[in-house]
């Protein structure tokens, strides 16, 4: 989950929206609209958002023998919501973009996946939990979680898979390390789906990196692989004067966060690091970190303010290809981790790297490798610069490092389906249109044959995974419909960004203990 969806959507509005997406719709279609949104419960409907950027709301609907169509029978609406017909419809599946539904049946029919790669469930009657009804915003959102070992505890979860793919057109390949070592030429990893979304998984894969018992194996952000022998922590370790160094010394539970500033959720603060006994020509800073959940408040607010029009900005990120193109940095707003080294001979902080990675439920560890070697007897300063409120860090290092030489990709030999259902392998093995559907309560495993050891000891292994997930839009989110305050909080209005501030300071520290407590497994 992300803020990569809000800007997306934010050019939709100002970039190219108007195009397509007109405020004065016309009566019929805002009626038909109107309608199936005050009832959900009680209307079945099924929204058919078409590429070229018509919609067709079907009152029945089936695939056809070759599923590679739907027909129908209701009222079709061209981009501007003008009608232009009523009666038999017949759309192909690839001149959809994205199917907006209330019927669960229709999503997870196991004749249907077809449907399941498209479809957004908006405001189905289901089983939530008190803490998040009355907090929605904070309902328990998660892409697959990954795990090596038999848990059913999210807390163990190893990886968390493309967690900002938010639609088909943002499908994306993620890399997580497992911090997992292993020198067994069978290895099994568990995905489970624990959230009210649709997951589709396009592929799924293992890089083994060999490697002695004594020696660390890291990734940076453009997945280069490091090796290291020894880890140096920190000396010193303060924020605003304050020693953090007991949260951050070690990999464990124990984790430094802040809360957000009351009137401004991008304003920054400052970990300062003194390291000392650094030696060796090439470093690395390690740190393993994950996300607060104020990236899952923005969303969730962001869908909200679209209320019962929000299969329209989601067809729209499919059908655009300007969109993206003129897509900015998406994390410009909150802002990235950026990363600095106290540079003695200038006597200045130099930038060296900035890492972002979404996601508040397993952490990611990475390596930061600094430019040059720049310590001063053996002494070396760091400054890592965040913003207040949206970063949990676990653990904060140095260590010489050098390229590890060799990486091996290896692909899942067997798939078995432990809760739902797989028809195969052959979904996950490739970069193809092929993509397992996993619903919520859903857990699958996957088993990897091991290349035989030579020279080493073991394998530290990493988990790459591709694809996109697609929302199960709450009904309580559709009743706070403001479109108004959903283009001024894309346009960065400080207002509006003052309120949100506001709003996220009173619910902030409830925030963990009803996420948490509202994961689909927990309530069903």
């Amino acid at each position: 989950m992300t803020i990569t969806i809000l800007l997306f959507i934010g050019f939709i509005i100002y970039s190219c929206g108007k195009l397509y997406i007109k405020q004065d719709f016309r009566q019929t279609y805002r009626g038909f609209n109107d309608s199936i949104h005050q009832n959900l419960y009680d209307q079945a409907f099924f929204k058919v958002h078409l590429k070229n950027g018509e919609v067709s709301l079907l009152r029945d609907w089936k695939l056809n023998a070759s599923k590679d169509s739907i027909l129908g029978n209701g009222k079709l609406f061209d981009f501007n919501r003008t009608e232009i017909r009523e009666g038999s419809m017949a759309h192909n599946i690839d001149d959809i973009a994205i199917i907006e539904t209330n019927q669960l049946d229709a999503i997870t029919s196991t004749d249907k996946d077809k449907i399941s790669t498209l479809a957004i469930l908006t405001g189905a009657n289901l089983i939530i939990d008190i803490a998040c009804i009355t907090n929605p915003k904070a309902c328990f959102g998660s892409c697959p979680t990954f795990y090596t070992e038999r848990s059913h505890s999210v807390h163990d979860a190893k990886a968390e898979g493309f967690s900002s793919a938010i639609s088909p057109a943002l499908e994306k390949l993620d890399m997580d390390a497992l911090n997992t070592q292993t020198s067994r030429e069978d290895f099994y990893l568990t995905m489970k789906n624990e959230a009210f979304e649709t997951h589709l998984i396009n592929e799924i894969c293992l890089t083994a990196v060999p490697k002695k018992r004594s020696e660390f194996v890291f990734q940076d952000r453009m997945n280069t692989f490091y090796k290291a022998r020894h880890m140096v922590t920190p000396k010193r370790a303060t924020i605003n004067g304050t020693s953090i160094l007991s949260q951050v010394s070690k990999i464990d539970d124990l984790e430094f966060f802040s809360f957000t500033d009351k009137q401004d959720l991008t304003k920054k603060e400052d970990i300062y690091l003194d390291f000392e006994g650094v030696y060796g020509n090439k470093q690395g800073l390690v740190i393993n970190f994950r996300q607060t959940l104020l990236t899952t408040f923005l969303l969730y607010n962001g869908i909200s303010y679209m209320g019962d029009e929000v299969g329209d900005y989601f067809a729209k990120i499919e059908t655009n290809s300007a969109v993206k193109k003129r897509l900015g940095n998406p994390f410009k707003l909150l802002g990235k981790i950026k990363l600095y080294v106290w540079n003695n001979e200038n006597e200045s902080w130099e930038f060296f790297d900035e890492l972002y990675e979404t996601g508040p439920i397993s952490k990611n560890l990475i390596i930061a490798p600094l430019p040059k070697m720049l310590s001063n007897k053996g002494k070396l300063k760091i400054k890592i610069e965040l913003t207040k409120g949206l970063w949990r860090i676990d653990y904060l290092g140095l260590s010489a490092i050098t390229e590890a030489p060799f990486a091996t990709k290896i692909y899942p030999s067997e798939v078995t389906a432990i809760k739902g259902e797989s028809d195969g392998l052959a979904k996950v093995i490739k970069d193809d249109d092929k993509y397992l559907v996993s619903f919520p309560g859903n857990e699958f495993n996957f088993k990897f044959n091991i290349p035989k050891l030579k020279n080493q000891d073991e394998y530290e292994l990493f988990l790459s995974s591709k694809g996109y997930y697609l929302e199960w839009i709450r009904a309580s989110w559709l009743r706070d419909k403001n479109i108004s305050k959903l283009e001024k909080m894309l346009s960065n209005d400080d207002h509006t960004w003052k309120e949100l501030a506001i709003e996220y300071k009173a619910v902030e520290q409830q925030m963990e203990q009803v996420f948490w407590n509202s994961k689909y497994s927990d309530i069903q």
